[in-house]
């Protein structure tokens, strides 16, 4: 799986064709809904990456490994997708200075 950058060499796994245009849809699916609008969605790390390569023509697996509850920030404009931002933790640096405060 990683050396071919394929999850449908994973016996019974979705054809990487399939995949690919199942996430795009979704994406303009979410886009057409939402016009001019900013939108969270929350995925598994298989989908963003799936995303982001086709947002920057990537290969499959090149943006792949984002860590857990990072924000990566993708726009839609018609059919051109811009990755802004990848794999951004630093809301949740924020979070652990408040939570290691002692409490009074």
């Amino acid at each position: 799986m990683i050396t071919e950058e394929r999850w449908d060499v994973i016996p019974n796994a979705e054809p990487a064709d399939a995949f690919a245009a199942r996430v795009r849809r979704a994406i303009a699916r979410i886009a057409a809904a939402h016009p001019d609008q900013r939108v969270a969605a929350f995925a598994h790390g298989g989908t963003i990456g799936q995303i982001l390569a086709q947002a920057t023509g990537s290969r499959p697996f090149a943006l792949g490994g984002a860590d857990n509850a990072s924000i990566s920030h993708l726009v839609v404009m018609g059919d051109q997708w811009i990755l802004r931002r990848f794999n951004d933790t630093s809301h949740l640096d924020a979070g652990l200075s408040v939570a290691a405060a002692p409490l009074t």
